[in-house]
């Protein structure tokens, strides 16, 4: 647990100087071996894992802690973890990761500003990111945040993608030359699931995120104010998915 980081540690570092500033003791892990035991903690992050990255033992550890009241925050390719685990596509909202476009500017709208996460981010914020897209889709949740496809830079699409399945219905391309989800895009939500709590971003692609001036990378500011909320609501110290 907590080795030593290096320059290249970008997000583990960020991370602890968030909750520092918060006042939260945070470990940090890529060990699975060091998964097997969450009692205690308030709340457990998984910032852009891959693949199946928790074993059998990890997994029971992971479910009895939400059955315990435990709370968890995805970020990112949190969505393109553990495709064969049902109770974890079940966390996410019964969401998963399926493609995306290339990594581009775009405008996050907040469609509910009562949450911990949203209540003091502008109602639209500039942002740049891969902008997942997600099949299924999260159904049963508390959308919080969407992006606005329309604001997509024209220039920034490539080539038409071939997709082998088929895209929800309800959610047509709004641009019909990149992925998308159309009028209805959402990048943040939060959900009870299983005893637990659950908030969840697909945004957090590019390290520049953890920049302290959105001039550097736009819309870093707010997104570090988003997950702090999300992580606060999680943990109990603020309320949750209101």
């Amino acid at each position: 647990m907590n080795p030593s980081l290096d320059p290249s540690n970008i997000v583990h570092r960020e991370m602890l100087k968030l909750a520092a500033e918060n006042g939260w003791h945070l470990d940090y892990t890529e060990d699975v071996r060091e998964m097997t035991d969450l009692n205690g903690y308030h709340a457990v992050i998984f910032f852009s894992p891959s693949r199946d990255v928790l074993d059998d033992p990890a997994k029971t550890a992971l479910r009895q802690y939400m059955r315990a009241g435990g709370g968890f925050v995805a970020i990112h390719n949190v969505f393109g973890a553990l495709y064969n685990w049902p109770y974890f596509e079940g966390l996410l909202g019964g969401a998963a990761f399926y493609d995306h476009g290339r990594f581009r500017e775009g405008d996050v709208e907040i469609i509910d500003s009562k949450d911990a996460s949203t209540r003091d981010l502008p109602k639209r914020w500039h942002f740049k990111d891969e902008w997942y897209n997600l099949i299924p889709f999260p159904t049963h949740v508390r959308f919080l945040a969407t992006v606005d496809e329309k604001s997509w830079p024209a220039g920034s699409y490539g080539p038409p993608f071939s997709f082998s399945g088929s895209r929800p219905p309800r959610y047509p391309s709004v641009v019909g030359q990149m992925p998308g989800h159309g009028a209805f895009h959402p990048v943040a939500w939060c959900q009870y699931y299983d005893g637990g709590k659950m908030w969840a971003t697909t945004l957090g692609h590019d390290a520049g995120i953890f920049a302290n001036d959105n001039a550097v990378f736009p819309g870093s500011v707010e997104f570090k104010k988003m997950i702090v909320g999300g992580i606060k609501s999680v943990m109990g110290a603020e309320p949750f998915c209101r």
